[in-house]
């Protein structure tokens, strides 16, 4: 089935760009890999995008040009290995990345940090939340994306399965609930901290990492 919910079109079209943060990169990846409509869209957008190349003018190179390039190849150690398969039941977009040690936040939760934000990037996460599991009423410090790659979830905005993307900006609140019977597994990438509402869930906030 196709996914239902979709990234801006203005986040595909920088992610065709390339002129995504990695976290919200791999998101969208996890997306369009699932959704044709989403990939027709990013691959027209590369298109255009190197049609317009096409058309600027040449730029005369410097003389030491090749030597440069010659020199820099020379810099670098021995070919990659091909990525390591992501574990079983995850996205191909996670390949290569390592998956950190499941914590868990309170009963039913649990995260496992992909990319941990650093200054001027967000933070990629898995998320784990059990049947019926509730992740409290929250806002952003910055912009959320999310994915679902197992389950399904829902919010004020409707139910989101496997493929679903949901994108929130620092104004936005929502408490996404578990719905079915099987547990939901979502990978987020998140801007900042997440802002929660109810006071004892702000006290676990160091705990909780995000």
């Amino acid at each position: 089935m196709s996914p239902l919910h979709h990234p801006s079109d203005e986040t595909l079209l920088a992610h065709a760009a390339g002129a995504l943060d990695e976290a919200f990169r791999v998101i969208v990846a996890v997306h369009i890999a699932a959704c044709a409509q989403c990939r027709s869209l990013v691959l027209r957008a590369e298109q255009v995008g190197g049609e317009m190349l096409d058309t600027l003018a040449a730029t005369a190179m410097t003389g030491d040009a090749l030597d440069r390039t010659l020199a820099r190849l020379d810099e670098q150690g021995p070919a990659d290995r091909p990525a390591a398969p992501p574990p079983d039941g995850l996205p191909a977009a996670l390949a290569g990345y390592t998956i950190g040690r499941w914590r868990s936040l309170f009963p039913g939760v649990a995260l496992a940090s992909i990319l941990p934000p650093e200054r001027g990037r967000a933070g990629l996460h898995l998320l784990r939340l059990a049947p019926g599991r509730a992740l409290g009423d929250h806002g952003h410090g910055g912009r959320e994306m999310s994915v679902v790659i197992a389950g399904a979830v829902t919010d004020e905005r409707g139910t989101y399965g496997p493929g679903d993307v949901a994108e929130r900006d620092d104004e936005a609140h929502h408490a996404p609930v578990v719905v079915g019977g099987q547990t939901c597994l979502c990978l987020i990438a998140v801007e900042g901290r997440l802002r929660f509402r109810h006071w004892a869930l702000r006290l676990l906030q160091p705990l909780i990492g995000v």
